[in-house]
């Protein structure tokens, strides 16, 4: 397993983000404070005209003019301040999102590929792209609107207090009960909402899943049954997001009504106290607006308990990814022997979970230059074998030593730079031929690129393709056959120019005229380097200065392609077995 950093709760995450914009989140502060000012003036300015110059024996038709021209700029003025806010509030959150999407990013690039055996893509691609969202949401939406309830519902004690003591703490009465309703719907919202999150990634993966493999699903005619399996999926996530909205909106409603029942009873008592001249008509018209304001950030509040929640619960997802620590890890100052490319596997062994051994006590060496095949049924442990060598995984136990010196002890780049690997699953990105070829590295060479591309045989099918070695490649390079899209592979790994090369089933998916001419190429880019290669194929495996045959992650043979055969052992009936193919399909 992974080991884990303690994760930080809530939305600790963002706070290192939130430093580098703190003059603008005071700016922020400085302007919800204003706006609520300007919108909580309003009543009492009201309450002063009806006192003053309305309920009078001689009104005042003037000085009410001068008033509600006062009152118009207090709005316009409130308008502008909170158009400018929501700007800053807007700029903030998509600077946040974007720097914690690249950070997010940078560090799952990091992670071990047990990581990515352990989470689906489904998940990984919601915790980069939607979970971020949510992050934004929280600064768009719920801090906004948060910052303006809770300055609000302040002001609005303050000014009810100053218009009559004793009705504002009446008011004041319904604060407990609405606290404790959004303490208990809070923890029932964030737990739906992290269900919701959970689903959408697996609807997620789901269609990640099938869009990648719509050939498969296609030609065994699966088209209606993966419908019904992304509906069932789909139906659960409608269940879960309706449950959320049925929470949110029972809390929003309860608030509502508590609202009106507190407006219903102040107006009630309110106009007694008029009618017997206890209070004013004018502060009966602001206490009735300031109930109105009273309510009305509880509600908004309460209506961020959605994206609050949301966010929250993206943020811990977030987090958890970001103190996901890699299993592969460097030694502080590690420095990279003098290559020759000799490797020796000691004793080494390797288990992808805890008490599932996948290769047992291998203990071999290959000389610089050597060139080695692996054979083996499937599942023998040959591809484990290539992941230890590149560091992909750590051995269990054991050592993996490279030019006398352990890989746990080498620079990771200068491993990576040290071993190249060719898969039999080729990735192509979205770009040019070229891009793909020298891996959007601008500094490599056109004419060096061209030269692996000849040394491999590429050249002829990239040159007739629209815009030779600047066509665009669509995802994946489907545009492609899975024989050019080897070959380019092939033509990558050499622009980078590796002392030790892995094969790995390489040429299983080229037909036999583009296997002949991989195969010459492997010859000429071979000398100099060690080469390891996996292959069923016997026209492959023969050319080996020594063959390893796997059984159940053991070596059980070793051997030149003849002597394996005199022996007449697990390799003979490998390949009397028709498990070594006589030439390709």
């Amino acid at each position: 397993m992974n080991e884990k950093s303690p994760v930080r709760g809530s939305l600790a995450t963002l706070i290192p983000y939130m430093k580098s914009h703190r003059l603008r989140l005071i700016l922020v502060c400085i302007l919800v404070v204003a706006v609520v000012v300007i919108d909580l003036i309003q009543p009492w300015l009201v309450k002063e005209v009806i006192d003053r110059y309305v309920t009078v024996t001689r009104p005042d038709s003037g000085a009410i003019m001068r008033m509600a021209a006062a009152y118009l700029g207090l709005v316009l003025l409130a308008f502008g301040l909170t158009y400018y806010q929501d700007i800053v509030l807007q700029r903030i959150g998509l600077s946040i999102v974007r720097s914690i999407r690249i950070d997010l990013f940078t560090h799952i690039q990091r992670l071990s590929l047990r990581y990515f055996d352990q989470n689906s893509a489904g998940r990984i691609i919601t915790n980069v792209v939607s979970d971020t969202e949510a992050l934004n949401n929280f600064f768009t939406q719920f801090l906004s609107n948060t910052l303006r309830g809770i300055f609000s519902l302040v002001l609005i004690m303050f000014f009810m207090l100053r218009l009559d003591v004793i009705i504002a703490l009446y008011c004041f009465l319904l604060l407990p009960p609405v606290v404790l309703l959004a303490i208990y719907f809070q923890k029932q919202i964030r737990a739906v909402n992290a269900e919701v999150r959970h689903r959408l990634g697996v609807v997620i993966g789901f269609l990640a899943e099938n869009l990648s493999g719509m050939a498969i699903v296609q030609i065994f005619n699966q088209e209606v049954k993966q419908q019904k399996r992304l509906d069932e999926r789909n139906k659960a996530l409608l269940e879960s997001t309706i449950l959320e909205n049925r929470w949110f909106l029972l809390f929003f409603n309860i608030t509502e009504l508590l609202g009106d029942l507190a407006i219903a009873a102040l107006i009630w008592f309110g106009g007694k106290g008029v009618i017997e001249g206890t209070i004013s008509f004018g502060v009966l018209y602001a206490f009735v607006g300031y109930i109105r304001r009273f309510f009305q950030p509880i509600n908004t509040i309460s209506q961020q308990m959605n994206p609050l929640q949301s966010s929250i619960v993206a943020s811990d997802r977030i987090s958890r990814t970001l103190q996901e620590l890699p299993d592969i890890k460097e030694v502080v100052g590690a420095e990279a022997p003098e290559v020759s490319g000799v490797i020796t596997l000691a004793g080494a062994s390797l288990a992808y979970r805890s008490g599932h051994t996948v290769l047992h006590d291998i203990s071999l060496t290959i000389r610089p230059g050597e060139r080695v095949g692996f054979v083996g049924a499937t599942g023998a442990g040959k591809t484990s074998i290539m992941n230890l060598i590149t560091r992909f995984y750590d051995v269990s136990a054991g050592a993996v030593i490279i030019d006398g010196k352990d890989i746990r002890e080498w620079p990771l780049d200068a491993l990576r730079r040290t071993v190249g690997i060719v898969q039999q699953d080729v990735t192509l990105f979205s770009g040019t031929i070229i891009d793909n070829l020298r891996f959007f590295q601008e500094d490599i060479s056109d004419e060096r690129v061209r030269e692996a591309c000849q040394l491999v045989g590429a050249e002829p099918f990239i040159l007739r393709q629209p815009q030779g070695y600047n066509t665009i490649l669509s995802e994946r390079g489907s545009t492609l056959s899975a024989g050019e899209r080897q070959l380019l592979s092939f033509a990558r790994v050499l622009i980078f120019d590796p002392r030790i090369l892995i094969l790995d089933e390489a040429t299983a998916c080229l037909d036999s005229r583009t296997e002949e001419v991989l195969q010459k190429a492997i010859h000429r880019v071979s000398a100099g380097r060690t080469l390891l290669v996996i292959a069923h194929r016997l026209s492959t495996v023969q050319q080996m200065d020594t063959i390893c045959v796997l059984e159940l992650g053991m070596i059980v043979e070793r051997g030149t392609h003849s002597e394996l055969l005199r022996q007449r052992g697990y390799y003979w009936r490998l390949h009397e077995s028709g498990m070594l193919l006589e030439e390709a399909a």
